[in-house]
């Protein structure tokens, strides 16, 4: 048996890892035992983390296939392709991803079936999902297309339907865009905003929560005329070193977390005004999240944007809101998290806010019922029940939250703003084509989509037995 790990490595447990070489292989490991699928474990909540049983690493094994029809427009690839592979190999083609997630090193087919979105138009990447196939518990490929009743249930399915052998996506052509990021107010950002294509907001959290201080970020369509910008306080200044603080804030809270709170404080008092404009080149691969040329992996080392990296150092939670309703709950967590101090918390980094304005057809995306706010929470590792304990809060008090499915405390808290009748179609699909004893979602999951009794393996079972 070998350690399987969510992100941060806060939930793990022992399984038979196998990563089978071809598809022969694949329906070998389904046979007479349950199985879980895994892929780069990118997800905060342990969903992936199934102890005691196969766990089928796709994201390590050889179904690398990937190949784009420039008569349909459409990318196909295997469970092993990642990202960014797929990125470089649409570039080639003059094309890119309708949207993503800020970490390419997923798979593509982890990110679809957990909900992975970026912001912006069609922000959900399975969304762009035409046609996926999969094996069934008894080893048989099925195919789904988009007029199949089935299909957005299994397009967007978190680990109840798999292994996932490909899926075929919509694309669209590489384009420049104006991309401008400024420090200023919540209360301005909606005039900032104004026709931008994509908006992300990041919230200094322990600014003044009546009109908290904000780095927003926006997209547009790159026009004639508008060229690089950069208008910024001077840096041998407080108030320039307090803009330079902050777009590194997670850096200066891995380096030195006792002067969280009170850099942010000074930060709102000081007040500072920046903005910088960058015009995108057209085969640029993460113009939503780095607008800078090239990756980061090819610019020279920066030990800022390198090993302290949020990504890397905290234990990250997060759920949908009502758009219209994202200003309220961010003040909300805000005074909460102030309330939870004297016990020792402080939340680390920002809170990001991406917005995700169009509404989806597929029944457990984030914006199924409507417009929605990505909400992130950021804590050191040790600390990452407090934020379940905030979800919890805003879950309380604001109608419509939905969960992000690698980043959400999974809890039948959500099983309203879903629908009873989408949780027994996939309740359904699932069982039509997994018999007891194959495909074994995490525990969590099992229960909010009512798949029957506890895996025997799991400490449920085993403390209740």
């Amino acid at each position: 048996m070998s350690p399987v790990t969510s992100w941060m490595k806060v939930f793990f447990g022992n399984a038979y890892v196998s990563r089978p070489a071809d598809e022969p292989a694949l329906i070998a490991a389904l046979a007479g035992r349950p199985y879980s699928c895994i892929g780069q474990s990118h997800s905060y909540n342990g969903i992936q983390v199934i102890p005691g049983i196969t766990a089928l690493h796709m994201g390590q094994s050889r179904f690398d296939h990937l190949s784009y029809d420039p008569v349909t427009e459409t990318a196909t690839c295997g469970p092993s392709v990642k990202v960014l592979t797929l990125k470089q190999e649409l570039v080639t083609h003059g094309r890119r991803m309708l949207n993503s997630g800020n970490y390419m090193e997923q798979t593509v087919i982890g990110a679809l079936s957990g909900g992975t979105h970026g912001y912006g138009p069609e922000p959900v990447i399975a969304q762009a999902v035409t046609a996926l196939t999969f094996l069934d518990g008894r080893g048989q490929k099925v195919t789904l297309t988009r007029d199949d009743p089935d299909f957005p249930y299994a397009t967007l399915s978190f680990g109840t339907i798999g292994p996932i052998l490909s899926v075929t996506l919509r694309t669209a052509p590489t384009q420049s865009y104006q991309s401008d990021a400024w420090v200023t107010r919540l209360s301005k950002k909606a005039v900032l905003s104004k026709g931008a294509m994509a908006v992300s907001t990041a919230i200094v959290p322990y600014s003044d929560p009546a009109d908290p201080l904000i780095m927003l970020h926006t997209l547009r369509t790159a026009t004639e005329g508008k060229g690089p910008r950069a208008s910024r306080t001077a840096l041998f200044s407080l108030a320039g070193l307090i803009d330079f603080a902050l777009r590194r804030l997670w850096a200066f809270d891995r380096m030195f977390p006792a002067a969280r709170y009170w850099l942010q404080r000074a930060a709102d008092r000081i007040n500072p005004r920046t903005h910088r404009r960058v015009i995108t080149a057209r085969d640029d691969l993460d113009y939503l999240y780095d607008p800078e040329p090239l990756l980061k992996s090819q610019r020279a080392p920066d030990l800022l944007t390198g090993f302290f990296a949020t990504t890397f150092t905290a234990y990250n939670l997060a759920f949908f809101v009502p758009l219209d309703r994202s200003d309220e709950v961010v003040r909300f967590l805000m005074l909460e998290a102030d309330k939870l101090r004297p016990l020792g918390f402080v939340l680390k980094s920002l809170i990001g806010v991406r917005e995700l304005p169009d509404t989806s057809d597929l029944p457990f995306a984030g914006n199924f019922d409507g417009p929605v706010a990505a909400i992130d929470l950021f804590a050191d590792v040790r600390d990452y029940a407090w934020l379940e304990r905030l979800q919890r809060a805003v879950t309380s008090y604001f109608p419509g939250v939905r969960p992000h499915w690698g980043k959400s405390a999974i809890v039948e808290d959500f099983a309203a703003s879903l629908g009873e009748e989408h949780i027994a179609a996939l309740r359904a699909l699932h069982l039509k084509h997994y018999p007891p004893g194959t495909l074994t979602p995490n525990e969590a999951v099992r229960k909010l989509f009512d798949l029957g009794e506890p895996a025997a393996q799991s400490v449920i079972a085993k403390a209740t037995a």
